[in-house]
């Protein structure tokens, strides 16, 4: 076992809480482009989930194969429950996203995942014991202004009540956040690969029940790419610096995907994006900024590992 310890150590990177806090936020700006790839196809939801669920395990299986040719009893020995349990969150979450973008706008459904911070403390307090610092609950409460405005300009021509399903979203990726940052021996792509073979699973039962596949080469090529290069690569950087950023504050960083995924949808397939959910974006991510600007460490702090 400390064979096994040592050799993670040497396999994932050291990072400083700030190296960490800048990865997430460049994670969730991959994230934001995943409600734009779904909208540039034309195939139903789960025949899409599939294909993403295909490009997610592709990048999985590469990674651990690679990383554990010829010892794959040293895999196995490493996974944990908590693994397999945040495994099938991520999948469920990947689901209830999809799902929930074909009733509503992308505005509306990312609006909702910005109460992840707030699960993310409770779960953290409720697990880990971990109380939020008062620079993220401050910035926190700031976040939550943006999303009245951003609500405040975009309810009343995207409500559904389909579309309210997202509202699991947050209290998934809080708990997943949570489940992550308190493994004492994690690889990245573990979550992922379960994620992926739900995915794969629960996706061709329905569209073969649905009657069959019918997307062209092109939809399943987009489907592919993002579950592999806007998903599974930015997904697995998070699941490294989440060891070294608190769940609350991570979930509130990562929350540049609610401001520019709405961005992208008007820019480029002409889905609106109302003066005030701008508005609101911007004033997120201010709050985000300053999180990040005023929680770097004093100096002179020891840089904090994978470990912990």
């Amino acid at each position: 076992m400390a064979m096994i310890d040592a050799m993670t150590e040497r396999e994932l990177p050291s990072l400083t809480h700030l190296q960490g806090s800048l990865i997430i936020l460049l994670t969730g700006i991959g994230f934001s482009f995943g409600g734009l790839a779904f909208r540039s196809v034309d195939i139903g939801s789960w025949e899409y989930l599939f294909f993403r669920g295909l490009g997610m395990g592709g990048v999985a299986v590469a990674v651990l194969g690679f990383r554990y040719r010829g010892r794959l009893a040293d895999l196995t020995n490493r996974v944990e429950q908590s693994h397999v349990v945040a495994g099938l969150l991520l999948g469920g979450m990947n689901m209830l996203f999809i799902v929930s973008l074909s009733f509503a706008s992308v505005a509306f459904v990312l609006i909702l995942q910005t109460l992840a911070p707030l699960t993310a403390a409770y779960f953290s307090w409720l697990i880990l014991k971990e109380r939020p610092s008062a620079s993220v609950l401050i910035a926190t409460s700031i976040s939550l202004v943006g999303v009245v405005v951003m609500v405040g300009g975009s309810i009343a021509q995207d409500f559904s009540p389909y579309g309210l399903m997202a509202i699991l979203i947050p209290i998934g990726f809080g708990l997943y956040t949570t489940l992550i940052r308190s493994t004492q021996r994690i690889d990245a792509m573990v979550p992922l690969a379960v994620a992926a073979l739900s995915l794969l699973l629960i996706g061709v039962v329905s569209v073969l029940l649905a009657g069959g596949f019918d997307a062209t080469v092109q939809d399943a090529a987009i489907g592919i790419f993002a579950g592999s290069v806007l998903l599974a690569v930015p997904l697995s950087a998070f699941n490294i610096a989440q060891r070294v950023v608190p769940a609350s504050e991570s979930s509130l960083l990562i929350m540049t995907e609610v401001v520019l995924a709405p961005l992208w949808v008007w820019l480029f397939v002409g889905e609106t994006a109302s003066s005030t959910t701008i508005l609101g974006g911007a004033i997120i991510m201010a709050a985000v900024v300053w999180v990040t600007l005023t929680r770097v460490p004093r100096k002179g702090r020891r840089p904090i590992t994978t470990r912990g």
